[in-house]
C-alpha cells in the first residue's frame, strides 16, 4: 500500500516539473537530469513494490507453515490426552477419540471390520494387546457364518479383555455377547477371513438363482409331463383309423422333447449346485481354520 501512495504522487510532480521547467526556460541540461533522477525514482520503487510482494508471499508461506504446526500440537496434544492412567481407560479413550474423528455413512459387516481394524492398530500402537472378534452382538451366532458385526477386545491385564464397539465408540462391560464368537491375533488372518467372507455371500447368492432357475424348469416341466400324460391317454384311446391320430402322435412326441429338455435342464442346474454347494464348505473349512 505505502509503494502505490508513492507512485502516483511521482507522476504528478514529473508532470508539474515539464510544466515547471517549460515556463522557466530550464536548459535542456538540467531538464535530462531532473528526469533522469524520475526515472531513477521511479525504478527503486518498482523493485520495492517487488520486493514487497516477495515478502508478501513469503509470510504466506510462513501462514501455511503454522496452521501445519498448529494442526501437528493438535494431534499430539490429541494423542497425548489419550493416554489413560491404565490400559483400560487408555482403551475407552481410543475408540471414544476415533468414532469422533472419523465419518461412515452405513454400517454393514465389512465398514465394521475396517473400523475394528483401525482401533486394533492405534490399541497396538499404545502397547496395548488385542484381538479383532466377529460375532451377532444382539442374538449370538452358532456357526461362523452367522457372524454379522466385528469389534475388537483389548487386553487391559494378562488374560483379561475389554469389548470395544468401534462403530459407535464405546466399551462394552454389560453384554456377555461381546465376550463371545470367534477371535483373529492379527489383520492378516481378519483380511483372509473378510476375503472368504466376500466369497461366501457371492457363491450364497449364486446358490440361491440357481435354485430359483431350478424350481422354475422343475414346473414347466411338470406341466410339460402333465401335458403329455393327457396326449398320451388320448392316442391309447383312439383308432388307427381316426383321421386326428398322426398329429396327435407328432404332438406327443414334441411334448415328450420338451419333457426331457427341462429334464436335462433340471439336471444340470442340480450338478452347479452341488459343485457351488461344494466350495462353499471349502470355504467354511478355511475359515473355521483361521479361528482353529
Amino acid at each position: 500500500m505505502m509503494n502505490a501512495k508513492v507512485l502516483l504522487p511521482l507522476s504528478i510532480i514529473a508532470i508539474m516539473l515539464v510544466c515547471l521547467f517549460t515556463g522557466c526556460g530550464v536548459s535542456q541540461e538540467e531538464y535530462n537530469r531532473v528526469s533522469a533522477q524520475l526515472r531513477a525514482s521511479q525504478a527503486q520503487v518498482t523493485e520495492l513494490q517487488r520486493e514487497y510482494n516477495n515478502v508478501n508471499a513469503d509470510l504466506r508461506d510462513s501462514q501455511s507453515q503454522v496452521v501445519e504446526l498448529q494442526s501437528e500440537i493438535r494431534e499430539l496434544k490429541e494423542q497425548y490426552e489419550i493416554v489413560g492412567e491404565t490400559p483400560a481407560e487408555t482403551a475407552g479413550n481410543i475408540v471414544k477419540w476415533y468414532h469422533e474423528t472419523h465419518i461412515y455413512s452405513k454400517y454393514d459387516f465389512f465398514v465394521c471390520s475396517d473400523m475394528a481394524l483401525d482401533v486394533w492398530n492405534m490399541l497396538k500402537a499404545q502397547g496395548i494387546d488385542a484381538l479383532i472378534q466377529i460375532g451377532n452382538t444382539e442374538t449370538g451366532a452358532k456357526d461362523i457364518t452367522e457372524a454379522d458385526h466385528a469389534w475388537v477386545l483389548a487386553e487391559t491385564s494378562p488374560g483379561h479383555y475389554l469389548a470395544l464397539e468401534t462403530t459407535a465408540g464405546y466399551a462394552v462391560w454389560d453384554n456377555p455377547l461381546y465376550y463371545k464368537g470367534w477371535s483373529f491375533d492379527n489383520p492378516r488372518e481378519y483380511k483372509r477371513f473378510v476375503e472368504l467372507r466376500y466369497e461366501y455371500n457371492i457363491r450364497l447368492g449364486i446358490i440361491g438363482q440357481l435354485g430359483e432357475a431350478f424350481e422354475v424348469s422343475r414346473s414347466t416341466g411338470l406341466e410339460a409331463a402333465n401335458e403329455y400324460t393327457k396326449l398320451a391317454n388320448e392316442l391309447s384311446g383312439m383308432s388307427v383309423l381316426d383321421p386326428l391320430l398322426s398329429s396327435k402322435i407328432a404332438e406327443a412326441v414334441l411334448k415328450a422333447k420338451e419333457c426331457g429338455e427341462y429334464i436335462g435342464r433340471c439336471e444340470q442346474l442340480t450338478e452347479l449346485i452341488n459343485e457351488e454347494t461344494q466350495e462353499l464348505e471349502n470355504i467354511v473349512s478355511e475359515m473355521k481354520g483361521l479361528v482353529d
